[in-house]
């Protein structure tokens, strides 16, 4: 399925001229580390007051922190489209990195889902209130789905890489 997507893209003049700058690769793979320390850092700060801990911190003062997420996610997003660019076989044909891919399409759609249905509820909590167990779902959701993205990212070399 991805095999003739796989074979432009892996030609195309773009990957050709990223895999000639020595430099791409290093500085993208520092930006999606801290985007990635960025994105869990804030998100689970966020899902561990859902799930009841830091009870004395507002739920809306966590929210605070969502800018710097959405940020960290697009700085993954832009340097993980690089990585694809410039070695599509290692991602495309890999398990473990549509293993990855899955997983954060989970924390995504459960922070949209959050996000949509829950935002009255969540500003109304006050601090030392305990969260719903709704919540407290939904924080859990969050921690097990990223925690799966890092570790699929990191075992990619190690697991059913693919070239």
């Amino acid at each position: 399925m991805f095999g003739p997507f796989a074979q432009w893209l892996g030609t195309s003049g773009a990957a050709s001229y990223l895999r000639t700058l020595t430099w791409v690769w290093p500085l993208c793979e520092t930006l999606h580390f801290a985007g990635l320390a960025v994105l869990v850092g804030t998100a689970g700060f966020f899902d561990l007051r859902l799930l009841g801990c830091f009870r004395r911190v507002p739920v809306s003062a966590c929210k605070a922190f969502t800018r710097w997420a959405i940020g960290a996610i697009m700085v993954n997003l832009v340097t993980g489209l690089t990585f694809i660019t410039m070695f599509p076989g290692q991602y495309l044909f890999s398990e473990v990195f549509w293993l990855k891919v899955l997983f954060l399409g989970i924390a995504i759609s459960n922070a949209l889902i959050f996000e949509t249905r829950m935002g009255g509820r969540m500003a109304a909590l006050k601090p030392g209130e305990d969260s719903p167990v709704v919540f407290k779902a939904i924080g859990l959701t969050s921690l097990v789905s990223w925690f799966f993205v890092l570790y699929f990212g990191r075992m990619l070399p190690f697991l059913g890489a693919a070239y």
